[in-house]
């Protein structure tokens, strides 16, 4: 399935966050979006879950315009990890991951079935963390936690899942880690939407770039070399 934005603008208080933001981002593809700060990256990522409205242009997930439906309508396609997300207390990795079944529809109901004990049991396979399930989140080294969180992103089953800085504060070797993971979830069919600014590891794994630069897509395509250049100052952080 493909999400395609159009001409995507967000304006705050007078001032262009986004600016006719258009690109092509499809399943079975890790794709990176990068820039400096202040470039729209978050802005772009809440708009796509639905936390913001854009202010103009539309986002289609295959030929569904999911940018008229509400949040949870949008909440079909997309799982999101936010930025400087923190691991909850006491609960475990299983627990953790058991979450992303939770479906809000049937809250005073919900018990764990039969099929959520086997996807849960797999997006922990899949996440190479089936060692760690009973120890609690907050216990675990950043690189584990993130696979733990994107074990719980895979257990929605959405069609694409969305990481807004997930790598900040891990090792060289746990980034190249998380990367060669995300790439392997990807190729096995999610839509993987990440934005990041290592751009050396971007080069050696993402199957397609997007380029922001002051809220405007600079480039769009297969990562090369001279994505640096791609880049304009910003002053402000986004």
């Amino acid at each position: 399935m493909i999400l395609t934005m159009e001409a995507l603008s967000f304006v705050r208080q007078g001032r262009a966050i986004l600016s006719n933001a258009t690109a092509v981002i499809s399943d079975h593809a890790l794709t990176c979006l990068v820039g400096p700060n202040a470039a729209g990256k978050t802005t772009l990522l809440r708009i796509l879950s639905g936390e913001l409205r854009a202010t103009s242009g539309r986002f289609l997930v295959g030929n569904t315009d999911a940018s008229a439906l509400s949040q949870r309508e949008i909440a079909r396609y997309f799982s999101i990890i936010p930025q400087g997300i923190q691991p909850p207390p006491h609960l475990t990795v299983s627990e953790l991951v058991a979450l992303g079944r939770f479906p809000p529809n049937r809250a005073l109901w919900w018990r764990l079935s039969d099929r959520d004990r086997e996807v849960i049991h797999a997006c922990l396979a899949r996440c190479q963390i089936e060692q760690l399930s009973k120890q609690r989140v907050e216990d675990l080294s950043g690189g584990e936690q993130q696979r733990a969180w994107l074990a719980f992103g895979l257990a929605q089953g959405k069609t694409f899942l969305l990481l807004d800085e997930t790598l900040d504060g891990l090792d060289i070797f746990a980034k190249r880690s998380f990367f060669q993971l995300l790439k392997e979830v990807a190729s096995e069919g999610e839509g993987v939407l990440l934005t990041t600014h290592d751009l050396d590891l971007v080069t050696n794994f993402a199957d397609r770039v997007v380029v922001l630069s002051s809220g405007r897509v600079s480039y769009e395509g297969p990562p090369n070399l001279n994505l640096q250049h791609l880049f304009f100052p910003a002053s402000s952080r986004d």
